[in-house]
């Protein structure tokens, strides 16, 4: 079974525009191993905001371009995808002593992505490339609880980025 690479906001804002060096380098890991990044919809919304100095977000440009691509729309009725998003929000509101409701929406949907892969069984392992470290740190732990240990990574979007320019 093939792996999912799900990518959250900040590893985009690190890459910059497709003239970026930063940009290019992933562009090309991408590519060399065949791999396409999935954003859910929470993270391409924020990464396409209407501004009218910008003619292509640079994720559009990656979407074109076949190494990134917008996940299917969340099935919040299957249990795992509710359990794990809830897990997550409730794992970062408790590292960062705020209430549940007041984290970002994106960050759960990136453990709402690969659990909706795992229940359809499109994918066996899910690597997630984030630059909060909560939301990494805390879908390895919910999916832990899950009985998914061993299928999920967190891999930190601005050493990602870093070790590839190196």
């Amino acid at each position: 079974m093939s792996a999912i690479h799900i990518a959250d906001t900040g590893l985009f804002v690190a890459m910059g525009k497709p003239s970026n060096r930063r940009y290019q380098v992933v562009r090309t890991f991408a590519r060399r191993n065949d791999m396409t990044f999935v954003l859910p919809e929470r993270v391409y919304d924020e990464l396409t905001v209407n501004a009218p100095d910008v003619e292509t977000p640079p994720v559009d440009t990656a979407i074109d371009e076949g190494w990134a691509r917008v996940a299917e729309p969340l099935e919040y009725t299957n249990a795992l995808v509710s359990r794990t998003m809830d897990g997550v929000q409730r794992y970062i509101a408790n590292a960062d002593d705020r209430p549940a409701d007041e984290i970002e929406r994106a960050d759960p949907a990136l453990a709402g992505v690969a659990a909706q892969a795992f229940g359809d069984e499109t994918a066996g392992h899910a690597y997630i490339y984030t630059t909060d470290t909560l939301a990494g740190e805390g879908a390895e732990n919910v999916f832990a609880s899950e009985g998914y240990g061993d299928s999920v990574t967190y891999v930190n979007g601005f050493r990602f980025v870093e070790d590839l320019l190196e």
